[in-house]
């Protein structure tokens, strides 16, 4: 089954079609909720009603994976990604490891704050979509939309650097897991402002 890699800002700018038109395909996105997870609603929450004013201010630059069931075109799934270095204050910073100090201080510089500031990209958003016709047609999953957005993220690459890509998600088992499965690491003893884990992966092994 064919997927078709679509930027919102080509369809908001290139496409011809009314933006009411592409917030109806957006709101064709349906997440499910995961028990002790809500981080999963936001994941709808965003491409609902951020995604376009996120395009429309260079924050982030979001990407929806289109495919086809029974002739009918639906939306699969979609990942946000932005250009957004990873900060770890000194007080964080003197808790990780030598080795991790090191990997990390490689790419990143110490900035008048006493921050410790690496040249990064952010997965901000990665969701499969869970709608009726998604389900039945069962075109995507997880794996497949990391994969969609390390092409992405390679692209940027070449035209302004950075080594890290980086990701938060909450201290969930089955989140984590998935994540290290595919070859993220936990920074451990750190935590985002919004008290989410932190994990991380060199643009190198993508």
């Amino acid at each position: 089954m064919a997927l078709d890699v679509i930027t919102l800002d080509d369809l908001l700018n290139k496409s011809g079609y009314e933006e009411e038109d592409i917030k109806k395909l957006l709101f064709s996105f349906e997440t499910i909720s995961l028990k002790y997870s809500p981080g999963s609603d936001d994941v709808q929450y965003f491409l609902h009603n951020k995604a376009i004013e996120f395009e429309k201010i260079g924050l982030a630059r979001t990407t929806l994976i289109m495919s086809t069931y029974k002739d009918q075109s639906f939306l699969a799934g979609y990942f946000s990604i932005s250009q957004k270095p990873l900060v770890i204050n000194k007080k964080n910073f003197g808790k990780l490891s030598g080795s991790l100090k090191k990997r990390l201080m490689g790419v990143g510089h110490r900035t008048d704050q006493d921050n410790y500031q690496i040249p990064s990209f952010l997965i901000g958003q990665l969701g499969k979509n869970y709608s009726e016709v998604s389900r039945k047609a069962k075109c995507i999953n997880g794996n497949d939309l990391l994969q969609l957005a390390y092409q992405k993220i390679k692209e940027a690459h070449k035209l302004v650097g950075g080594r890290i890509v980086y990701l938060e998600c909450e201290d969930f088992g089955k989140i984590k897991d998935f994540y290290l499965n595919n070859g993220f690491r936990e920074i451990d003893q750190f935590r985002a402002e919004n008290e989410l884990c932190i994990f991380i992966k060199d643009i190198k092994n993508l």
